[in-house]
Parts: structure tokens; C-alpha cells; sequence
């Protein structure tokens, strides 16, 4: 699954492992107002489409849940 930090990336943003202390790590992320837009955008972008939604909507008024959790697996990657 996608995190903040690979949208930051994808967004042109620099992120940078600063520090880790036990297991807690601290990163900096640098980048200009126009990679924080796009940053903010892809924020905003839902991690599936709205046709992935619907097909799952109707697995689920089917019943049908190991088809969604097998759906949601394949969207995760897994």
C-alpha cells in the first residue's frame, strides 16, 4: 500500500532519513510550494478508483466477502 512518504516522492518531494532512535524513525521531506500542491493533490486522490469502489459496493450487497477480501488483496498487492 502506498504511504504519505511515497506520495511526497511521487509528488518530486525530497525525503530524507534524518535520525532513528530505538524504533522510531525521523525524516525530513524538502520540496518547493509547487511539490507541495502536487502533494496535497495526490493527498486528496482516493488510493482506488471509483469503478473499483463500485465493483466492490456490489460484491458486497451480493454477500459475497471472500470476493471483496480477495479484491481488496489484489488492489493491496498481495
Amino acid at each position: 500500500m502506498e504511504t504519505l512518504l511515497d506520495r511526497a516522492r511521487q509528488a518530486g518531494m525530497a525525503v530524507m532519513l534524518d535520525a532513528c532512535i530505538g524504533r522510531e524513525r525521523f525524516h525530513s521531506i524538502a520540496g518547493s510550494a509547487a511539490t507541495l500542491e502536487r502533494f496535497a493533490r495526490l493527498c486528496e486522490t482516493p488510493a482506488v478508483n471509483r469503478d473499483t469502489l463500485v465493483d466492490w459496493a456490489r460484491l458486497c450487497e451480493r454477500g459475497d466477502m471472500p470476493a471483496v477480501a480477495a479484491a481488496i488483496r489484489r488492489a493491496l498487492g498481495e
